[in-house]
């Protein structure tokens, strides 16, 4: 091979080995943009928390003003004279001791609350009732259990007729169990079918028992003062949660 031959091959060599250094640069170049991205990101996250703070301090002052305004219209709940009454939030439990038999009423007070009356367009609110459907469990010694499930009748009277006089509260369902197999393989039998006079019976035993109108009417009331209290309390730890 001549001298001249082996100088352009070097210089070839040469001239390849000097410009792969420049290819190098691409990968480093493309991730330039995705920093600059980063770092747009990351000022976006801090405008929106400073949102959120915002949202949460107003959240804050509203609560305690509104905490304020519902305290003030808390009313006192009745005393259910012969119920043993206990309470997990929203679920209730009232028990009363028979003649050989328990009597047991179970409930849940939320999504119960409508107006008394009907708005009749002079501005003023009316007045707030919780009226919860409730079960009534007649349990004997053995645990052979009679249960009831009730709920209140709507008031409601066409204009220019006299109102009868009715039960503020029916029977819509009237089912048995042992002990505490209650499943719904438990046959029920809806209130509106029963015989009209079995209707009744039932309804004279759940008075002889205690569950009567005056008692059920009652019961809306410690019902209604009892979920208003629950909603204090749920606006109270919204305020404290809006501070954490």
């Amino acid at each position: 091979m001549s001298s001249a031959t082996c100088l352009m091959r070097s210089a070839s060599l040469a001239l390849r080995s000097s410009c792969r250094p420049l290819s190098s640069l691409a990968p480093r170049l493309s991730l330039l943009p995705s920093s600059l991205g980063s770092n747009q990101l990351t000022c976006t996250s801090i405008q929106a928390r400073g949102m959120a703070m915002k949202c949460d301090e107003e959240l804050s002052s509203f609560l305690k003003e509104e905490i304020a305004t519902e305290k003030q219209n808390s009313r006192s709940l009745p005393a259910l004279k012969g119920w043993e009454v206990k309470n997990d939030g929203s679920e209730v439990t009232l028990t009363k001791a028979g003649q050989g038999e328990k009597v047991v009423i179970t409930l849940n007070v939320n999504h119960t609350v409508d107006s008394a009356e009907p708005d009749d367009g002079t501005g003023e609110a009316p007045e707030m009732l919780s009226k919860p459907t409730f079960e009534v469990d007649l349990i004997k010694a053995g645990g052979k259990t009679l249960s009831f499930t009730c709920s209140y009748t709507a008031d409601e009277h066409p204009e220019g007729e006299e109102q009868e006089e009715a039960d503020i509260f029916a029977i819509d369902e009237v089912t048995m169990f042992e002990g505490d197999n209650h499943s719904d393989a438990c046959y029920a039998v809806a209130g509106d079918i029963l015989d009209g006079y079995l209707y009744d019976l039932f309804m004279n035993m759940l008075a002889e028992r205690g569950v009567d109108d005056a008692f059920v009417e009652e019961l809306s009331q410690w019902c209604s003062g009892h979920e208003h209290g629950q909603y204090i309390n749920l606006l109270a730890e919204m305020e404290r949660w809006s501070k954490l």
